[in-house]
């Protein structure tokens, strides 16, 4: 959200959630797409080990994991291809009927 809240023109003057104002910082929204980036790739990496991210189950850890993947489309990220665990995981979760509901 950090890069999100620095980035959206509507959010000028709103980039910290909250009752005071705060400008945007630019250099955040770099931060924070290194961040993802980091993300996804460890994230890919501890889904080669297992089927969902705290182990065999699905948990409220795919639910934020998906989240964090959702938003990070506001900062014009998605999967990289070479993160295949990734991408498994994201398309067996995403079918789940209560992910659309």
């Amino acid at each position: 959200m950090e890069g999100v809240r620095n980035r959206i023109e509507r959010l000028k003057g709103r980039a910290v959630a909250g009752p005071h104002a705060y400008e945007q910082i630019p250099a955040l929204v770099d931060r924070s797409v290194l961040r993802v980036k980091n993300f996804l790739a460890d994230l890919n990496e501890r889904l080669e080990e297992v089927s969902f991210v705290a182990g065999e189950q699905f948990s409220a850890a795919d639910i934020t994991a998906l989240v964090t993947i959702d938003f990070a489309k506001a900062l014009d990220l998605s999967v990289p291809q070479e993160h295949r665990a990734l991408i498994r995981w994201k398309d067996t979760v995403s079918a789940r009927p209560s992910i659309s509901a």
